[in-house]
């Protein structure tokens, strides 16, 4: 009686027309419901619903009323999180296989098949890749997926550095490499293998590719500058542009440095051993001279060129610190020849810090922290390292090649791989106005700030110096954090451009070829010119847009795997210690609502403390998001930037997560 009834069906149209519909993103809980977030309001997800989606899900709902509340209610999935993801197996009690989702807010097993290109026997806990193939607002179906790749075992002790690497399906193994390796340039080296370079690194270092050597430039026997020869192995001169190994090294782009080993962009026998700029051993290189005065100041124009090199020894950071720190019992030069190099490098380096410093921007000192691990890959301790006088040595030495890399470039081929910092973002510029003129304009001088602080001259590079120069004597980190909120990121760029993090009116990378994509292809450009210079009118080859897109999602990869892994080991480490309810001092690195996030100085974890345990009274904190701080009663208790001492009470190792709280 009622099929086709056109009326009923035109009131049913109209009963839905009438409902309330969003679009926004699922929250998980660890609670059997969830939560519905849009651009203006937070609904409820009935746990029958949440078994309709999964966190992350982008959805439409229609909202319903129930009794005095609204809830959403799953209609369409827009999007969803899970497409590839990490998971572990798990077998239900009928051994059916099933994949537990590695997201901390994910927590329902999903039903999986394993692929037959997937040959091994799965067991409890290991650890795998799938891909989803159905969902209950897609499918009309429940949620179930596709086993396509194994990953390791459950017990295998370096789990965290695989499973990371398949999270960002990056490779676990080096670049294939080739049968032989010949000679591929055909332009003429000119001969400095009777200089006496020498290689600074660390001690287990393999892919050495920068060596330095330098004099001191006289005129009437008195000193009135220097000369620095910057050399650099020149793998290029192996690589053809249209072979395998250029391929692959395109798409990895940099060498993958992890705790405990590296993952090398070029194949192992060309980055540690035939391009390796190893001691008494002849190696292509390319080459720069750059002549400075004694202020560190470049005096005349650099000039490169293709030449072969010896290095004469290679020393490590930590003993060539010693020696000129003058510890006690601490390593000296074999020679009065390296003797002479590292005492003149040093002073060169003096000098150029104190150029740096005025006429550019130093690097705030902060320290790096190393994992120490046993063969097995358990974590024996982790050690904050500080960078000393040889780690600046090299620092200063790459610097000043990559400026003069950078002017090079520009002026022969115009083009290259430049590194473009633009400093305060556009959309932000009026924020740092502002938070330049709060916290440090007053009646005296507010006239003269409002001109140095004006949007305009923040967009300008000595107007960024300027005002970085006015933040650096004063103490703490918080000005430095909270200007940091305003910035935007370093980009790859194929035309010169400032770099305002640097200070610099240019910066070209090229003196890591083993070890970064964008420094082979800067390479290719500078041989280019010198072969011009000599004749050859070859044509200058602009880096694709493409290119530079890859090196930008590569760099932020490369981040986010260190990071990962990094977060895993700290729990590893620290789950053996927690019993013990440890105290630290720890850095305030981020402020929210929900707590603080904090670096531990001591080894450098980053833990989270709820803000349950700051205050017992919600009502009474307030986040004020200006600051980036916590008020407790009207109180300003808490700043980003600020030194606190911390208590370890839980490591969660399921979500690779510590949790603390503050010691008053």
């Amino acid at each position: 009686m009622f099929q086709n009834n056109p009326l009923l069906s035109q009131l049913k149209q109209q009963l839905h027309d009438s409902k309330v519909r969003v679009e926004g993103t699922v929250k998980g809980t660890d609670k059997a419901y969830g939560f519905l977030e849009t651009d203006k309001e937070t609904f409820f997800i009935a746990p029958p619903d949440m078994k309709k989606v999964v966190h992350g899900d982008k959805i439409k709902a229609v909202i319903e009323e129930v009794g005095d509340k609204k809830q959403a209610v799953p209609e369409e999935l827009v999007e969803t999180l899970l497409t590839r993801f990490i998971a572990k197996v798990r077998f239900n009690k009928d051994n059916k296989l099933q994949v537990l989702v590695d997201h901390p807010n994910i927590n329902q097993p999903i039903g999986a098949v394993q692929l037959k290109t997937v040959p091994e026997q799965l067991k409890e806990g290991d650890w795998v890749v799938a891909t989803l193939k159905t969902h209950p607002l897609r499918d009309d179906r429940f949620l179930f997926a596709q086993v396509s790749e194994f990953i390791c075992r459950a017990e295998d002790e370096f789990a965290p550095w695989w499973v990371t690497l398949a999270r960002h399906q990056q490779s676990r193994y080096p670049v294939q490499g080739q049968d032989s390796y010949a000679m591929l340039d055909q332009q003429t080296r000119e001969d400095l293998t009777a200089l006496h370079f020498v290689t600074i690194d660390s001690e287990t270092t393999q892919d050495m590719d920068d060596a330095l050597y330098i004099e001191k430039i006289e005129q009437n026997g008195e000193q009135t500058g220097w000369r620095l020869v910057v050399a650099i192995a020149d793998p290029t001169a192996y690589i053809d542009i249209h072979s395998q190994i250029e391929q692959d090294a395109k798409q990895r782009c940099f060498t993958n440095y992890l705790p405990g080993f590296n993952i090398p962009m070029l194949p192992r026998e060309l980055s540690d051993d035939l391009c390796s700029l190893i001691p008494n051993e002849t190696r292509p290189a390319l080459v720069c001279y750059i002549e400075t005065d004694l202020k560190g100041e470049i005096t005349n124009q650099p000039y490169f060129v293709s030449a072969y090199v010896q290095s004469k020894a290679k020393l490590a950071y930590n003993k060539v610190s010693d020696y000129l720190e003058q510890q006690l019992n601490a390593w000296q030069p074999e020679t009065t020849e390296i003797a002479e190099q590292v005492n003149n490098l040093h002073q060169f380096a003096l000098a150029r810090m104190q150029w740096r410093k005025t006429h550019g921007l130093l690097f705030k000192e902060k320290p790096d922290y190393s994992f120490v691990l046993a063969e097995n890959g358990h974590i024996l301790d982790i050690k904050a390292e500080h960078r000393r006088i040889a780690n600046q040595i090299v620092e200063e030495s790459m610097i000043i090649a990559n400026i003069c890399a950078a002017h090079y470039l520009d002026e022969q081929a115009k083009t290259g791989i430049f590194n473009v910092h633009k400093g305060f973002d556009n959309k932000f510029l009026t924020n740092a106005h502002h938070f330049l003129m709060a916290n440090f304009a007053n009646d005296d001088n507010r006239a003269e700030l409002a001109q140095r602080y004006s949007v305009e001259n923040l967009t300008t590079l000595n107007g960024y110096c300027q005002m970085r120069h006015d933040i650096e004597p004063f103490a703490g980190d918080y000005y430095e954090f909270r200007l940091r909120r305003f910035l935007t990121f370093a980009e790859f760029k194929a035309e010169l451009a400032p770099h305002f993090g640097l200070g610099l009116t240019g910066y070209a990378t090229w003196t890591s070829p083993i070890r970064k994509y964008s420094d082979m292809v800067n390479h290719r450009l500078i041989k280019t010119a010198i072969a011009n210079q000599h004749g050859a009118n070859l044509p200058f080859i602009k880096p694709s847009d493409d290119i530079l897109a890859r090196l930008q999602e590569s760099r932020r990869q490369n981040r986010l795997v260190e990071r990962d892994i990094a977060d895993w080991l700290y729990c590893r480490y620290l789950n053996e210690k927690v019993a013990e309810k440890p105290q630290f001092e720890a850095e305030i690195q981020d402020v929210m609502r929900g707590g603080l996030r904090v670096q531990l100085l001591e080894n450098g974890a980053s833990v989270f403390i709820p803000a349950s345990t700051i205050h017992p009274n919600k009502d009474e904190v307030e986040l004020n998001s200006d600051e980036i701080a916590l008020y407790i009663k009207g109180e300003r208790c808490y700043k980003i930037g600020d030194i606190v001492k911390i208590q370890l009470n839980e490591v969660k190792l399921e979500t690779r997560s510590l949790i603390g709280e503050v010691v008053i």
